[in-house]
């Protein structure tokens, strides 16, 4: 299975959170399926609709996956807020040796075969693993975070503290989400072992990445694109939006459909694992 997103440029500035690690009712002119983990569907229905996602579109929207809107709330917030922050103190909250931080608008070419004039026209920030320094393992991309602090950026010691509590708040209860749907994944290759997946991850790599897209338009003829089309690494991503459109998927019959906004829930693609 070969999946694609790509984002073309919205009306107004776009802000996605990403996490890296048939509806349970079927809803009409859903251009995805919708799987909904609160318990009014049976498993059995949950197993069968994650595969009918898995091999033939890649992507399907998750809701009742307990984490609460407040938190998602803050989580865009909080982002917002870090974005609009003086570039050149954007920069300087930056680690380029183990990826995390800021990454300036067109640093990232995800599309370099269609995009050979310009990058993608986004800024990012990164939070993976807190790994003190002793345990640094740079190959791994495992070491400490880079956080705003006061003699970086004119963030007060609270909005830091709040920064950074709710973004390591948002992972470990995004990493909850991703773990508790292995077992439907192992259902769905047919495993009678619920646990398939599970030695796999008992130490993973999980990865926020706050996006934000300018409001430039994209021109596919110029190679301009907000975000380049790419198959993402790693098993599952975790898409929260706010509620400006922008996402497209690409079919296997070669054709890009929206995915509209929806409040409330992710946008889950299959990684190339």
């Amino acid at each position: 299975l070969f999946v694609v997103s790509t984002y073309s440029t919205p009306p107004k500035q776009l802000i996605t959170v990403t996490y890296i690690l048939y509806t349970a009712a079927t809803r009409t002119m859903t251009p995805i399926p919708t799987i909904d983990l609160s318990g009014s569907s049976e498993e059995l229905e949950i197993v069968m609709n994650l595969r009918e996602a898995c091999t033939h579109v890649g992507f399907f929207y998750l809701e009742g996956h307990s984490i609460p809107q407040s938190l998602l709330d803050q989580v865009l917030a909080k982002s917002q807020v870090l974005f609009s922050l003086p570039i050149d103190q954007k920069i300087s909250l930056s680690d380029s040796t183990l990826q995390r931080g800021y990454t300036r608008f067109e640093e990232e070419t995800l599309d370099p075969i269609n995009q050979q004039c310009r990058g993608d026209t986004k800024e990012g920030y990164y939070i993976g693993n807190e790994v003190d320094v002793k345990n640094m393992d740079t190959a791994k991309l495992r070491g400490p975070n880079v956080w705003p602090s006061t003699e970086k950026c004119n963030m007060t010691d609270e909005e830091c503290n709040q920064f950074r509590k709710i973004m390591e708040e948002y992972r470990l209860e995004a990493t909850k989400v991703c773990m508790n749907l292995l077992p439907y994944f192992a259902m769905a290759v047919e495993s009678d072992d619920r646990q398939l997946f599970d030695d796999f991850f008992k130490d993973p790599s999980t990865f926020v990445r706050l996006l934000h897209y300018s409001s430039e338009p994209s021109s596919p003829e110029e190679g301009i694109f907000a975000c380049g089309a790419h198959s993402d690494y790693g098993m599952i991503t975790l898409l929260l939006t706010d509620g400006n459109p922008g996402l497209q998927v690409r079919l296997n019959n070669e054709n890009w459909i929206d995915i509209p906004p929806r409040k409330g829930a992710f946008v889950v693609n299959i990684g190339d694992m």
